[in-house]
């Protein structure tokens, strides 16, 4: 595999992000959900929200192999990751540890009391999460008609 890229988001690149996470939210996630919960979730992603997100400070980081967008990170409030997706022929490979560890490492620069990260994970991604770290706080939550497992993980510096 060649190198992964990993870089912060730039306006413009909204629709390739959207389509990405659609195309991996489509084949492994929404098989959980509820149509009003796949609902819900497609307006979340649509490209402008994606884009308003950044403007209000969302953090976003992507990951490139060559020129191909591979995968992506959302951290809201410096502290949750709210979207983590990688395309299904790179799945596997640590692409998603990569982002986080990115991530990570670029909101602890400038949070180093921050000590707690947060992930309301989707039934699909709890055992992603746990290799990651997370452990379960909960029991299975739903709101919106998406189910999720509340985790967090405790930042060792």
């Amino acid at each position: 595999m060649n190198t992964v890229k990993i870089e912060r988001y730039q306006s413009g690149q909204e629709i390739m992000i959207y389509q990405l996470i659609k195309k991996v939210y489509d084949e492994f996630v929404s098989v959980d959900y509820s149509n009003e919960g796949n609902r819900f979730f497609y307006e979340w992603i649509k490209p402008s929200k994606i884009a308003e997100r950044q403007r209000n400070q969302i953090n976003i980081w992507i990951a490139f192999i060559d020129s191909k967008l591979v995968g992506m990170i959302e951290i809201r409030d410096n502290k949750y990751i709210s979207l983590l997706f990688v395309d299904k022929e790179y799945q596997g490979k640590g692409i998603a540890k990569k982002l986080f560890e990115k991530s990570l490492k670029e909101i602890i620069r400038r949070d180093p009391k921050l000590n707690k990260f947060y992930v309301h994970a989707s039934p699909y991604s709890i055992p992603i999460y746990k290799k990651m770290g997370f452990i379960e706080t909960d029991d299975m939550q739903e709101e919106n008609g998406m189910k999720y497992l509340p985790m967090e993980m405790t930042i060792i510096k």
